[in-house]
């Protein structure tokens, strides 16, 4: 009550007057509060609003500016990028080295607010530059916290030695400030990029320096809180024991749990850990447990991925296929989202027009543009180039999984059809065979049925082409290849190498496989060159799997065209059989 009547008071006084010796009184008394109380300098901020505009330049933009820092404290909207360069051009023209640091920074966090990642990035650098980090009273705490927005949007664009050294900067200033705090946040934010590097001993290590210092500080909510990342890392590593006893410092921190056992907001990621740990040491129900309370947060993959896992370890199949189609789904989710926050920062990383359009009303010097111009571009140039060796590299590592997908597939329909042969010879052959034995080969068929409809789900859940680029990129269409090749290839296929193309066909593009097999009206010599077409080989090629002639080839070619779809032709099989529509004469 007391403070809302002195702001009332204030907003009485400033009504009867308005000159600027009172107006720069407030604005003190704002400043002294900003950090211990941000909400309160807010408020006294917001009193001078009616009074403001009739104040001198130097008042209206330390008001700006002080306004701005507020709103930033308090996650509230910041001005518009427009009318806050008004603001930095003032403070480069008139103002302080701090004054200067004080608006490029405001004015980054403003293009950050936007997601304009590489704008932020130059407001942060042309901060730094404006630093005198040489003078006794150089605003170290700004230019730490310029330091630690540069260390986030490092972390936001996966570029980890670059947050890296933001974060050695960020703590290096926060220690001239005497900010014990901060500056052991520096060395905690740390772990998250060696984590990111595969740098396990560096997230130990640090972990355990961190944890130090935060109880050497009695900050025992903190120390608890250091651990989650060196957790994971433990159970990666298969380091239970030691995991625990983390997992126990973590839990045991004042805060960390409420009284009904739940984590505190903000860190439910911990669930994963949780269910990890149990699952490690066979607990299987707890980790099923919290694999499930995982899902309440929004964490699908990671929990459908968890209770994959469950089910592998209690061996029951139907949930291993349930659980195995909905990992592939949340990947394909979280895959989804990542590639449209890529294309969301690319997008914003090519807008130059507005600041072409604020160019001309300003009229800035042409100098100042073009270099604003050269910073964005070679920042998106190198965004685009980061992007793309992701990309590119992760189209190899889907490449790979596809093909040993195509070639495990295989392997495991080879080995259940001799399973279920073997056990057809068994009971025939030996009709006092013991039980026992009958029991284990008939255990065998059912685990690689399991593992066979595992896969399948796999197929399932791609798209058209993805199934289309598994079946181009097996081994055995491969092996295909080179046996059309007619001065490479040694042998014909033999009926294994014409079942398992054949039963990869029927996997991979099943819609194709129905149309020409339905009605059973090919031969098969017609159903093999119907299959080798679809797949994209030569009239030559076929005619050198077939044994065969390329005249020869035509002629099945007609007759396939005409069973099929009622065209008396060769020409158009190819396209009828991707369009899919069976209309036989």
């Amino acid at each position: 009550m007391k403070r809302l009547v002195y702001i009332f008071v204030l907003l009485f006084l400033l009504s009867a007057c308005t000159d600027d010796r009172r107006v720069l009184s407030l604005l003190d008394r704002a400043e002294a509060q900003m950090e211990a109380s941000p909400d309160s300098a807010s408020l006294l901020l917001h009193a001078a609003d009616s009074t403001i505009a009739q104040q001198s330049e130097p008042t209206r933009m330390r008001h700006a500016v002080l306004l701005a820092e507020a709103n930033n404290k308090l996650y509230q909207p910041l001005p518009p990028d427009t009318i806050f360069q008004e603001v930095v051009d003032y403070y480069d023209r008139h103002g302080t080295p701090n004054q200067q640091l004080r608006a490029h920074y405001l004015l980054g966090c403003i293009y950050r607010d936007r997601n304009e990642a590489p704008q932020a990035l130059q407001c942060y650098y042309d901060a730094i530059e404006k630093a005198d980090t040489l003078s006794e009273d150089c605003d170290y705490t700004t230019l730490f916290s310029v330091y630690g927005q540069m260390a986030e949007l490092y972390r936001a664009q996966f570029m980890a030695e670059r947050e890296l050294q933001a974060w050695e900067q960020y703590r290096h200033y926060a220690l001239k400030t005497g900010d014990i705090r901060n500056a052991i946040n520096g060395l905690e934010q740390t772990v998250i990029p060696y984590f990111s590097l595969g740098d396990t001993a560096k997230v130990w290590s640090i972990t355990d320096t961190c944890a130090r210092l935060y109880r050497k500080y009695n900050m025992l909510h903190e120390a608890g809180g250091i651990y989650p990342t060196a957790i994971l890392t433990c159970l990666n590593a298969g380091l239970y024991e030691r995991a625990h006893q983390m997992m126990q410092l973590f839990e045991q921190a004042p805060g960390m749990l409420d009284a009904q056992g739940n984590i505190e907001r903000g860190r439910e990621h911990y669930y994963h850990s949780k269910g990890l740990y149990h699952l490690g040491i066979h607990q299987l129900d707890s980790a099923e447990l919290y694999f499930r309370k995982l899902l309440h947060y929004g964490f699908d993959y990671d929990a459908y991925r968890g209770l994959l896992r469950v089910y592998q370890a209690k061996h029951i199949s139907d949930s291993i296929y349930h659980y195995a189609t909905l990992c592939e789904q949340g990947l394909e989710k979280t895959l989804a989202e990542n590639q449209a926050e890529i294309v969301s920062q690319l997008s914003h990383s090519y807008d130059y027009t507005r600041y072409q359009k604020m160019a001309e009303v300003k009229m800035r010097e042409a100098d100042a543009v073009r270099h604003t111009m050269w910073g964005i571009t070679i920042f998106t140039i190198l965004l685009t180039i980061g992007g793309g060796w992701w990309y590119v590299n992760y189209k190899k590592k889907k490449t790979q999984e596809i093909r040993q997908l195509s070639s495990n597939y295989l392997t495991t329909v080879e080995k259940l059809t001799q399973a279920r042969d073997e056990l057809t010879v068994v009971r025939e052959s030996y009709s006092n065979m013991k039980e026992h034995v009958l029991a284990a080969k008939e255990a065998e068929i059912e685990a690689l049925h399991t593992k066979m409809l595992t896969f399948q789900a796999k197929y399932d859940a791609m798209k058209t082409y993805e199934r289309e680029d598994a079946l181009r990129g097996s081994d055995i269409f491969t092996s295909f290849k080179k046996m059309a090749h007619p001065t490479l290839h040694s042998r014909l296929p033999d009926k294994t190498d014409w079942e398992q193309i054949i039963t990869l066909t029927r996997q991979c593009l099943p819609q194709f496989h129905r149309n020409i097999t339905q009605d059973h009206t090919l031969t098969d010599q017609e159903l093999r060159t119907a299959i080798l077409i679809r797949l994209n080989f030569q009239p030559g090629e076929i005619a050198v799997l077939l044994d065969t002639s390329p005249q020869r080839i035509a002629i099945v070619k007609r007759h396939i065209n005409q069973k099929l779809y009622g065209e008396d032709n060769a020409a158009s099989l190819y396209q009828n059989m991707k369009r899919g529509i069976i209309t036989p004469a």
